[in-house]
């Protein structure tokens, strides 16, 4: 008993001493092929990478020659029956929502001047809202510090927000212009040109 109990000890501290002696097993920052200094790019990665970050501007610039979205600003400034409902300090205004290549109006909102709350959520891309005839023309306070582009319809111009300043644009003309927002974008016009 005594010898096979030596035995089995000898066998286990033989093993032990060769597994300890091996060499230890490549580690994926070892391989050759990265020690060559060979440059990373991310596309040749299995993993999915983040959608490039695009222009706001650019993005917004789209929108608002979206037939589907002109319509939603004439519809908007009709409910506020052309800017002069309540005095002209009426507001409307609705979420565009975007999901894959599609583009929806959602969560349509009517109030009183600064009482204004369009639903946004994930799907959500732009919020727009008129300002009617008694107000300034121009993106308040509030529209400025919204997280994604608003566009502000007005009688003289269309102005989008710019996420994270507190800048906007004008990106339209009028109601009675020639570049109104309510008219079709002409194709050497804003999604072109910009």
């Amino acid at each position: 008993m005594f010898t096979r109990g030596c035995a089995i000890s000898i066998f286990v501290l033989f093993f032990v001493t060769l597994a300890s002696a091996r060499p230890p097993k490549r580690m994926l920052y070892e391989d050759a092929a990265l020690k060559e200094g060979m440059d990373f790019e991310p596309e040749d990665s299995p993993r999915q990478q983040p959608p490039a970050v695009v222009d706001p501007l650019f993005e917004a610039r789209q929108l608002a020659c979206e037939p589907l979205v002109i319509r939603g600003f004439v519809m908007a400034w009709k409910s506020t029956l052309n800017g002069t409902r309540n005095h002209g300090l009426g507001e409307s205004g609705f979420a565009i929502h975007g999901y894959m290549s599609t583009v929806s109006l959602q969560g349509w909102r009517e109030g009183s001047m600064n009482d204004l709350l369009i639903p946004a959520d994930a799907d959500t891309v732009a919020v727009a809202h008129v300002h009617g005839r008694g107000t300034d023309e121009h993106p308040a306070k509030m529209d400025v510090q919204s997280r994604i582009p608003n566009f502000v319809i007005s009688l003289d111009a269309l102005y989008v927000t710019v996420p994270g300043t507190s800048g906007f644009v004008r990106l339209r003309g009028g109601v009675n212009d020639g570049d109104g927002w309510n008219k079709q974008c002409s194709s050497l016009g804003l999604s072109a040109a910009g």
